[in-house]
Parts: structure tokens; sequence; C-alpha cells
């Protein structure tokens, strides 16, 4: 059961968004330094531009999106279940379980190993023009690797352990995840405005927090709005 004497976490950040609006304003009333009000032009003309962008070109929203198809599967095809059974001891698996969980490891194994080959063998197919992690198509592309890496050992699961059928069931996990937590989508929103708007009005450099910590810390209340 949901808990209903709190204030969910989107509307949390909105109130501290609107709270941050109204303290620019205070700053730029007692002149503090670096702060500009979001309640001026400037402010509104900055908000009509940046509400959508900041939520669509977002680098957390695709890699949200690409992980939600491969986690996904992973809880609604029972991998999930039968990992945790077999190494936190909860319960016995059945032998098809053991069958199924072992094919679904060899298929991850032969993955990685494809991976590393396609990254660092011979061909470098996957590696950049110098031979570096760094800006190669691997880095690039690193969310949509590990979310195939964790979606066919998933796919081999279920078929395996009869909890697949068709390709329906298949579709069926990968939306699992977004029935479930399509409020994440939302509170992500909120969470990139307020954190977007204290950088934009300066009071994150006014307070000390540079751009690279507002930054780890914006990360990090995305996956608590996860969790």
């Amino acid at each position: 059961m949901k808990n209903r004497r709190f204030p969910h976490p989107a509307a949390c950040f909105f109130l501290l968004t609107v709270l941050a609006a109204f303290t620019s304003w205070v700053g730029t009333v007692y002149e503090w330094a670096g702060v500009r009000s979001l309640l001026g032009d400037e402010g509104f003309r900055w908000t009509l531009r940046a509400v959508g962008g900041l939520y669509l070109h977002s680098p957390l929203l695709p890699a949200a999106l690409v992980l939600f198809l491969g986690c996904g599967l992973w809880r609604h095809s029972g991998l999930g279940g039968a990992c945790l059974a077999a190494f936190g001891k909860k319960r016995m698996l059945s032998r098809k379980e053991r069958r199924a969980l072992a094919s679904a490891g060899a298929v991850a194994g032969v993955y990685v190993c494809l991976v590393l080959l396609a990254a660092w063998g011979p061909w470098g197919a996957a590696s950049s023009a110098v031979g570096t992690f760094r800006g190669s198509p691997l880095a690039e592309g690193l969310w949509c690797v590990l979310s195939l890496g964790i979606a066919l050992p998933s796919v081999v699961y279920g078929f395996a352990s009869d909890t697949y059928f068709t390709d329906r069931d298949v579709v069926d996990g990968m939306a699992w995840l977004f029935v479930r937590k399509a409020d994440f989508f939302v509170t992500l929103f909120f969470v990139l405005l307020f954190f977007a708007s204290i950088d934009y009005t300066g009071l994150a450099a006014y307070a000390g927090i540079s751009s690279e910590a507002l930054e780890w810390v914006c990360l990090g209340c995305c996956l608590l709005a996860l969790w």
C-alpha cells in the first residue's frame, strides 16, 4: 500500500523548484553575487525553452528507456527470481529451472565474449580509431549493450522454463517495468527541472556547489526516484 501521509517525490521536487524560483527572486532583490531571478522576463523565456528540452535531451532518459526493456525481461521471465534463489538459497530450484538457469548463463557468457572480442579483438569493430574505450561505438551504445546482455539470457530462461511460449510473452516482459515504474518518468522530469533551475539561477554556484557535484547529486536523486 502506498503511503499517503507523505507527498509524492515528484510533488516534492516541484515544490523545491517553486522554492528555488522564489529564492532566486529574493537573491536578485538583495543582489546576491551571480544569482538571477527565475521569475523575471529572462527566467520566463528560459523556462519556455528549457522545460521540454532538458527532459528529452537528458542522457538519463534514453538510458532509462533502454535499460527498462532488458531489466523488465529479467524480472518478468523469472530469471531474476531464479538468480536470487540460486545465490540466496531461499528456495530450491526445480530441475527445469536449473537447466533454464544454466542455459541463460551460457548465453550470457557467449554474449560477454562476443562483446569483448568486438571491443578488443583483432578486428576492433567496436573500439575507437585509436583503440580506446572512450569515444568508441561501444561506449556510445553502452546502455544498449547492457540491456541486450540482460534481455537475451532472460528470453532464453523464459522459454526454457516454460514461462514464455510466444513472442507476445516477450513483449509483455519488455513492457513490465514501464507498467510498474511509470511514475519514475514523471518524477525524473521534476528532478531534472529542479536541478536545471538552481543551475540557471546561480543558486548552486552561490552556495559553493560545483557543476560536477551538482550533476552527481542530480544522478543520485534520479536513482532514488527509481527506487
